[in-house]
């Protein structure tokens, strides 16, 4: 009896939450589906921006696996393809957000190579609305200084002893509007160390910053020994902790099972059991639960049954 409430619990909440996109699959990309989680995703990512800047929430993170519905989970992927994906992404998702804030929106990709291909790529006056920026530049505009890897530091010494520029053409940060949502780019995660700390000084200073495949639970899970990176581990503990998952969709996977844990703000989490042709939503959560809690849920629940 106690079993069949908790269920039937189970499915009232269901209907008040964001389903999983359309077309996942944790084993396989079936026909005539490619693409259609990561559209999915688009409008609820937007939604989640939108109750985000009503609730004042300052920093959030957008995080789901690179290549959705491209990839599997247990596929092999190299960092150029994963730019790629977040940049055309990013650039096709927020392009109704773009619409309405004009260059008050601003995308911050991770260096000026990234930049000059989005503009290649998405070309035309709707993808030109926003203000195209990089961390770096985004950073010294909006907080007056920024970080540079060691490469990025050299070619900008050469930039300014011989007039030349390997690293793009600067873009025109400091003559954009002032942004209401810098939405930035793969920050960090393929990345040099000093993007996540270029990612704080791109607060604006009455807006929302959202990170995009950031990277976030490799920085809060101790990935960067603090002892080696103590400058990085200050900004997790004062920056990165504090960020509000928007869209977080992570896979979760032990002993031959798969499931997804998914959030959209402000809702509930929710725990999917996926099985070859669908999936269960097992539980919800008012709190982040830990990977470990969700694989045992996972277990305990046993094979879905299509």
């Amino acid at each position: 009896m106690r079993s069949h409430h908790a269920t039937l619990l189970v499915i009232a909440a269901a209907a008040a939450l964001t389903p999983l996109p359309p077309g996942i699959n944790a084993y396989e990309v079936a026909a005539g589906t490619r693409n259609r989680p990561a559209e999915a995703l688009a409008p609820v990512a937007l939604r989640a921006i939108a109750a985000a800047r009503e609730a004042n929430v300052k920093l959030g993170e957008i995080e789901f696996p690179a290549l959705l519905g491209e990839k599997t989970a247990f596929d092999d992927v190299d960092n150029v393809q994963i730019l790629n994906w977040n940049r055309d992404w990013c650039m096709a998702s927020m392009q109704p957000l773009a619409g309405e804030l004009d260059g008050e929106l601003w995308l911050a990709f991770p260096d000026r190579k990234e930049l000059e291909l989005a503009r290649e790529e998405w070309p035309g006056a709707a993808y030109a609305k926003a203000t195209l920026t990089t961390l770096e530049d985004a950073a010294e505009v909006l907080s007056g200084s920024s970080d540079q890897a060691w490469g990025a530091a050299f070619a900008r010494a050469a930039e300014g002893l011989l007039g030349t520029s390997n690293l793009g053409a600067k873009p025109e940060t400091t003559t954009a509007p002032a942004p209401q949502v810098v939405v930035a780019v793969q920050p960090g995660d393929g990345g040099p160390l000093e993007d996540w700390l270029n990612l704080e000084r791109c607060q604006p200073s009455d807006g929302l910053l959202v990170s995009v495949n950031g990277a976030f639970d490799k920085l809060r899970g101790g990935f960067y020994p603090r002892p080696l990176f103590p400058k990085l581990a200050e900004c997790v503990d004062r920056f990165v902790v504090d960020a509000e998952a928007l869209v977080v969709l992570k896979n979760v996977a032990d002993k031959g099972r798969a499931g997804w844990l998914f959030r959209v703000y402000p809702e509930p989490w929710q725990l999917f059991a996926q099985g070859k042709e669908a999936s269960l939503l097992l539980e919800t959560y008012t709190t982040r639960p830990a990977y470990n809690d969700c694989v045992a849920t996972l277990l305990k629940a046993g094979p879905v049954v299509a």
